[in-house]
């Protein structure tokens, strides 16, 4: 946080806004979007998600907090982000990549309000781990466990 007491409307305006195209900027480079054809690295499709389902987030925790050109600004850029996701994967929308396991190492336990909604689509993609250090114990598998998925549609 800054110095001052109090940060004026207009200037935390610019840092929201600043703030997703910050994200915006990271899923495309994760995608590989920033880089020449053939130059760069891979496409990392788990991350960029990851990217785009904390935009969703912030669109969903900051609802009637934000002022007209705020909410506008959010809901543009996650629909250019999640178009450059389906155009890098060749169709596949981001509710049907297999949720990533870095959520998992927070260990959030599931809120009241999920067993609540009605049950969202799943993907029958199987779910790949990112690659562990060689020196790391390996997980023992996991079977007959289901990942359901939201919808962006």
């Amino acid at each position: 946080m800054s110095d001052s007491p109090s940060v004026s409307p207009q200037e935390l305006s610019q840092r929201f806004a600043q703030m997703v195209m910050m994200q915006a900027q990271n899923v495309l480079y994760l995608l590989g979007r920033l880089s020449p054809p053939g130059e760069g690295p891979p496409p990392q499709l788990a991350e960029a998600k990851m990217l785009i389902d904390q935009l969703e987030m912030l669109q969903v925790k900051t609802q009637n907090n934000l002022t007209g050109q705020e909410a506008k600004l959010l809901e543009n850029t996650l629909t250019q982000m999640r178009l450059a996701f389906v155009e890098t994967t060749g169709g596949t929308s981001p509710a049907m990549m297999p949720r990533s396991t870095a959520y998992d190492d927070f260990g959030l336990p599931p809120e009241e309000e999920e067993a609540a909604a009605p049950a969202p689509e799943f993907s029958a993609v199987p779910q790949q781990a990112p690659a562990a250090p060689a020196d790391a114990p390996k997980p023992e598998p996991v079977e007959d466990k289901k990942k359901f998925f939201k919808s962006y549609g």
